[in-house]
């Protein structure tokens, strides 16, 4: 079968509602995108066409083709085309008489109401009955019903209705009984009804009633005022059919209760289906009318939805009242009588062909594995049942991890799970940093003790160094007045002749001794000033070292406390110590050298 229904994945927001509406165990697949969002894109080869996911997807990540730009295209060059109606496409459209006189215009050229079709299903449904002995029978104006039953159920094949559906039965009146030649298109309610027409070859074009209208609209096309009516002759209860149960108020309507017909419409239908193979044929119905959405055909798939559900019910059931106050039992026996000399029922029915998927059995070897994959182990993991992941039982959400069409991060239980461990190890995390930083913290505090030791001590060595300075200036003065006293001594040495030379010579010892006194200090007074340029120079190092040591001290209690700050950035520095001239250079110091590390 051709694909329907696509994904969006640029819209898809990994939600799960697509896949908590599919009837289809495979149909969607789960998986992690490269970004790392979780995307869920359709199977169409295990897609029965039901619809579910794009009436319920609310991001618009799920659309579905149908052949309106096609359609469109080649009334545009003249193809001749006939077209048929569902009954529901003027109770959901109030613009629906003038849709088909816009259409006339663009050359379609015949126009039938689809309930006549219905008159004549609900005809070959009662003859069928009466005279092929068919025993319980599904019927099947339902494509995804047929979709699934054939795919999923193949034992169900022999029990749908061999009628055809309603569209089916107006494309065969008008092609065999009226003459019409042209391809047949079809304004319809379903997105399935491709697959039905594509199958039988019967009708040539699905147009749905909401691609249609957003082909108007987005087309800006203007309407005619004029509404167009059908070319059929009279119909009887066949407006009726598209309602939930319409089959079964037809059949009752001719036969009154002569049959049990059970009716069932909606999503649950497919569990009903599944329920019905495994039943004792003789607790089915003679008919189970089913039809795959709640509201019937009025709320399909592909209605536009223009009007509303209650106002769509309401003119659906003004039309029911109507039908039944007009056609009475008599008239309805007429008709089908004038259907007997006319019809013959043969060119009414089809066959199936099962065309079933194959679905490998699993062990429970690896249903344990795919339960182990979402971190469940006990009976309370395993029977979670939250449904977040689509699934309604968390054993249906391990068969499909073991079927490889979704994924272990999918369960709202391992995330919350997952979150739950990633937050006590955050929290452990946390604990250490907070040790580590209070070691820090400790360690910075002892480094600012001893850099406060450091800046006293250097205090004191630049005191004595300048008390030193002083004692060399005394120094220094009484190596002056020494070499005064020498210089009058010599004087007096000279003057005494003779006897004053041994004299002299302890006056030139005397000279000398001064001279080197001031030599002294002077080289004193040099390396003094030399020792006090450095203390000065260690001095602000050490206070740069302070300064730092205090910033770093007060982000990491800011840190510590939980306050989130930008740390102020410690300027690196070196510090050179060559209290000497003459001594060798010290390594520079690199403070970061010294700080502890921790892993």
């Amino acid at each position: 079968m051709k694909p329907l229904i696509f994904s969006d994945p640029e819209k898809c927001v990994g939600c799960n509602r697509c896949t908590r509406f599919c009837p289809i165990e495979t149909a969607n697949i789960t998986a992690i995108d490269e970004s790392g969002n979780i995307k869920v894109n359709i199977d169409n080869d295990k897609c029965i066409g039901c619809g579910a996911c794009v009436a319920t997807c609310h991001h618009g990540a799920r659309s579905y083709y149908d052949d309106t730009e096609r359609l469109i295209a080649d009334l545009k060059t003249g193809k001749p085309i006939s077209l048929i109606v569902a009954p529901a496409f003027r109770p959901s459209l109030d613009k629906a008489g003038r849709i088909l006189t816009w259409l006339r215009d663009l050359g379609v050229r015949r126009i039938y109401d689809v309930s006549v079709g219905a008159d004549i299903c609900t005809w070959a449904h009662i003859r069928a009955m009466e005279t092929m002995n068919l025993g319980p029978i599904i019927s099947q104006p339902c494509p995804p019903i047929v979709n699934y039953c054939l795919m999923y159920k193949p034992e169900l094949a022999q029990k749908l209705s061999p009628v055809q559906s309603p569209m089916n039965c107006v494309a065969i009146y008008m092609k065999k009984y009226e003459g019409i030649y042209d391809s047949i298109a079809a304004i319809s309610p379903c997105i399935a009804k491709a697959h039905e027409f594509e199958s039988t070859g019967l009708v040539q074009y699905n147009v749905t009633f909401k691609k249609l209208t957003d082909y108007i609209e987005k087309n800006g096309i203007i309407l005619p005022m004029e509404e167009s009516v059908f070319d059929h002759p009279r119909e009887g209860l066949g407006s009726i059919f598209s309602m939930p149960g319409g089959l079964k108020e037809n059949i009752e309507h001719f036969l009154d209760k002569k049959l049990r017909i059970d009716k069932r419409a909606g999503q649950s239908i497919y569990h009903a289906l599944d329920e019905y193979a495994l039943q004792n044929p003789n607790d089915l119905p003679d008919l189970f009318d089913v039809l795959n959405c709640a509201d019937g055909c009025n709320d399909g798939t592909g209605c536009a939805k223009c009007g509303g559900l209650f106002k769509s019910n309401a003119v659906m059931d003004d039309a029911r009242q109507s039908s039944l106050m007009r056609v009475s039992k008599e008239e309805a026996k007429e008709i089908y009588s004038d259907y007997d000399r006319r019809l013959n029922l043969d060119h009414f029915l089809r066959s199936y062909r099962p065309a079933p998927v194959n679905t490998p059995d699993l062990s429970e070897a690896q249903i344990d594995e795919a339960f182990r994959s979402m971190g469940k182990t006990t009976y309370t993991e395993k029977t979670f049942d939250c449904g977040a992941c689509g699934s309604e039982k968390c054993i249906q959400m391990a068969r499909k991890i073991a079927l490889k069409v979704n994924i272990p991060e999918n369960c709202a239980q391992k995330s919350r799970d997952d979150i739950k461990h990633d937050h006590k190890l955050l929290l452990e995390t946390q604990n250490k940093n907070v040790e580590s930083v209070t070691c820090i913290s400790n360690d910075i505090r002892n480094i600012k003790e001893s850099t406060d030791v450091i800046t006293e001590n250097l205090s004191a060595v630049n005191s004595s160094i300048s008390a030193f300075t002083d004692m060399a200036k005394v120094i220094s003065s009484i190596a002056a007045q020494i070499n005064i006293i020498s210089l009058n001594a010599s004087i007096e040495a000279a003057r005494a002749g003779e006897h004053g030379k041994t004299f002299s010579v302890i006056a030139a010892e005397i000279r000398r001794l001064s001279e080197s006194s001031k030599a002294t200090v002077s080289q004193s007074a040099n390396m003094s000033k030399a020792a006090t340029d450095s203390v000065a120079k260690m001095n602000s190092v050490a206070h740069g070292i302070l300064d730092a040591v205090q910033t770093a001290h007060s982000n990491i209690e800011k840190v510590a406390s939980g306050v989130d700050t930008e740390p102020s950035p410690i300027k690196p520095f070196t510090m050179t110590f060559n209290p000497r001239p003459a001594a060798t250079p010290q390594k520079p110091w690199n403070p970061a050298s010294t700080t502890p590390k921790y892993k």
